[in-house]
């Protein structure tokens, strides 16, 4: 071996121990959450970081990312492991006793206030309907016939609230939300709704403007209006309100706080079936 070797693997040795001193790790406590009962095993969801800890005896406790209890439940009292899926919305408990896993789908109840937003149906309605929209969605185009079934199927059990989620991907969705805020504040707020969702696919600046006036607004109120920052502001809250809710696209419902995945007609009923029991 050379001298210029092994100055070389000298150095490098230099350069792997000053690395491995560089990477010591540092532990540090940061908090201590007490308890009810022994804990048999902990999962942590993906989505929002929440973790599951199943304790002795079957409870399942639920909290959030910075260790808040958020909610408890009592499970199979012989249950001792627990996984949980991605998304946080289903649980895996395994008991060893019985050689069984049990599937424990969770749904979480967000609070959608209604605030300024367009509604439909009877105030006090038992079921409200959230939906989180975009003027030039497709998807949400096609689910306005199951809602005016759904509508029709109960029409003193039921109200609809509009909100907001216009998509980064839509180049006038944000145009169209403002427009129809617009036509909210003349009491003409559906029927814009409607005609936005039947031109979904030729929206511009041009045709929501062509659209409001087919509807009879006073389009000198009209103009003053979408110039306001509040409507913006508006989408915003609502834009805020669904990512909160965990809405990550269009349309999104959510039944009495809870999010309908089966869109379809029986998907509906089944839902509000299952509230008005």
């Amino acid at each position: 071996m050379t001298r210029r070797v092994r100055v070389a693997l000298l150095m490098l040795g230099l350069i792997l121990a000053a690395v491995s001193v560089c990477a010591e790790m540092q532990i540090e406590l940061n908090k201590r959450q007490p308890l009810d009962k022994t804990p048999l095993d902990i999962a942590q969801s993906v989505s929002d970081g929440r973790l599951f800890v199943l304790l002795e005896g079957g409870t399942v406790q639920i909290l959030s990312a910075d260790g808040q209890i958020q909610e408890r439940f009592q499970a199979d009292p012989d249950v001792t492991t627990l996984e949980v899926s991605p998304d946080g919305k289903r649980l895996y408990l395994g008991n060893a006793k019985r050689n069984e896993l049990q599937f424990i789908d969770l749904s979480i109840v967000y609070n959608l206030p209604v605030n300024n937003s367009a509604t439909k149906g009877p105030a006090d309605a038992p079921v409200t309907i959230t939906l989180f929209d975009d003027f030039q969605c497709p998807y949400c185009a096609r689910l306005l016939p199951t809602l005016e079934q759904v509508m029709a199927a109960y029409p003193t059990q039921v109200r609809v609230v509009f909100k907001h989620f216009p998509l980064n991907m839509h180049k006038f969705a944000r145009q169209a939300a403002i427009a129809s805020i617009a036509a909210r504040n003349q009491g003409k707020f559906w029927p814009l709704h409607d005609q936005l969702f039947a031109n979904y696919n030729q929206l511009n600046d041009d045709k929501i403007r062509e659209l409001a006036e087919s509807v009879g607004l006073d389009m000198e109120r009209f103009d003053k209006d979408i110039a306001n920052p509040a409507l913006q502001q508006e989408i915003a809250a609502d834009l805020q309100l669904g990512t909160d809710s965990g809405v990550r696209g269009t349309p999104a419902v959510y039944i009495n706080g809870a999010q309908l995945k089966d869109r379809s007609l029986a998907g509906f009923r089944k839902a509000i079936d299952a509230e008005l029991k």
